[in-house]
């Protein structure tokens, strides 16, 4: 719409009125140099008058030359006060017909056609080269300054010679026709300079107006991220006993909202679970899909408490592979899903591997088999359960990507043996305490800042001797 109206006869004629106010206003600037030009050489000229003329011839001068100064100067002030408008091209007009008629009357009282004094109406013809008026106003003032000379002369100039004459309108045309042209080149330049000038500004203005945009688009994407962050760290479960075994986990967000997923259900009838996955990518799409599927397991495991957690996890693949594929997104889910059980827990699906501290053995690595979510329409003939048993004592770690990739000052990652070592360490410690100690070995390890979530989730079967003690540790509030 705007391109076609600036187009419309209204468009270019409103953009002629602007460039008409901008001629004006530096027109009238320049008519102010020419002025205090004219206010300065006028009476500098004397100089030159003192040296060459009569004393007779001299002192009239004198009083011409005062009296055009004063004009001028007080020409300058009006100009210096007055704003620009459409009739400042007079001053241009006024300053030559002040200084070119002066300069033809002291022609005639030095001889008329044959003085030599004629030199200074081709300075006063040059005036066009300073004022950044049309050809046509260049035109008629040449023609002007050069007719008032000519006149004068043939008036009251006396008898001349032809040669002398010729010789001078020769040379105060020449210069009349150089300021025409330059004037007519100086004016497209001025024209072009506006244009340009002109589209730069609406190039900018648009410029900002894009800015404003973005910005307010991206203030909006962000409130949306916060909400979406927030909406993922509120869904996640407090730690807990659950049934035999004791569970803590903690997930510490990256900038972005990500896919990290875990999550302690109780089904009922005495069965517990435990989940943790991790969505590909980051942004609102990943957290969608990581809601999604906590949605379908806990709507699954308290719907049917019978089901193994192979069945679960193809049951899930299931809703997640459409419902991904309605949002044509390319986003697929690792995921582990563990029924804890008498005795171990048994995991099915595709994730990290976990990490499991025996008492008197140390780590040992449980590498689970299967498939990722969403990669396939059905993942059943990909899925197996698999179950770990655990003594007591023992302590099962789940953990993210974003925990083992994490990388020092040489782009060395955290890895896998530095989390088993670091849960070799705190395997003694209360859950709460041992998460937060491999969280700031990880922390510290880490050279830049965090750009993927990390997830920890801790399972342990406490011994006889240490339930207690170990429930305490976990459940006991946090001071006021």
């Amino acid at each position: 719409m705007a391109a076609r109206a600036d187009q419309s006869p209204e468009g270019a004629l409103g953009k002629a009125r602007r460039f008409g106010r901008y001629h004006d206003a530096l027109l009238h600037r320049w008519c102010g140099t020419a002025a205090m030009l004219g206010a300065v050489l006028v009476p500098l000229f004397l100089l030159l008058d003192w040296v060459t003329l009569p004393a007779a011839i001299f002192e009239r001068f004198v009083r011409y030359r005062a009296l055009v100064t004063g004009v001028l100067a007080l020409q300058l002030a009006v100009i210096r006060l007055t704003r620009p408008s459409r009739l400042s091209f007079l001053h241009g007009y006024l300053f030559t017909f002040l200084v070119g008629g002066c300069i033809s009357w002291m022609t005639v009282e030095l001889g008329g056609f044959d003085s030599a004094y004629y030199a200074g109406v081709n300075l006063v013809i040059a005036t066009n080269l300073v004022l950044p008026w049309s050809p046509t106003h260049a035109t008629i003032n040449s023609l002007s300054t050069v007719l008032v000379y000519v006149v004068l002369n043939a008036v009251f100039g006396g008898p001349f010679h032809a040669a002398a004459l010729m010789n001078n309108l020769f040379f105060v045309s020449t210069t009349g026709f150089i300021s025409v042209v330059t004037a007519r080149a100086k004016y497209a330049l001025i024209q072009d300079e506006y244009a340009a000038r002109t589209g730069l500004l609406e190039a900018n203005t648009k410029l900002e107006r894009s800015r404003t945009e973005l910005r307010a688009a991206r203030d909006a994407l962000w409130g949306e991220m916060e909400v979406a962050k927030r909406i993922q760290t509120a869904l996640l479960p407090e730690d807990r006993r659950a049934g035999a075994f004791q569970v803590a986990a903690r997930m510490i967000p990256a900038a972005e909202v990500g896919g990290d997923y875990y999550d302690i259900v109780d089904a009922g009838e005495g069965r517990q679970w435990v989940a943790i996955g991790d969505v590909s990518g980051h942004g609102v799409e990943s957290g969608l899909v990581m809601m999604m599927t906590q949605t379908s397991i806990l709507s699954l495991v308290r719907e049917n408490p019978s089901l193994t957690p192979a069945e679960v996890f193809r049951e899930v693949n299931g809703v997640l592979w459409q419902n991904i594929s309605r949002m044509r997104a390319s986003r697929y889910m690792t995921l582990n899903v563990v029924w804890l059980e008498e005795g171990g827990f048994t995991l099915a699906g595709k994730h990290q591997d976990v990490l499991v501290w025996r008492r008197g053995r140390g780590v040992e690595v449980v590498v689970n088999e299967g498939c990722w979510i969403g990669l396939v329409q059905d993942a059943g003939p990909h899925v197996r359960d698999l179950f770990v048993p655990m003594g007591p004592g023992d302590l099962a770690l789940f953990f993210t990507d974003g925990a083992t990739e994490a990388q020092n000052p040489r782009g060395e990652m955290y890895g896998e043996e530095r989390l088993a070592a670091a849960l070799g360490r705190v395997a003694g410690m209360a859950l709460e305490d041992a998460l937060a100690e491999i969280l700031a070995d990880i922390a510290a390890y880490r050279a830049q800042e965090q750009d993927d979530d990390v997830t920890l989730l801790l399972v342990r079967r406490p011994g006889s001797a240490s339930a207690a003690r170990i429930s305490a540790a976990v459940e006991e509030p946090a001071p006021a």
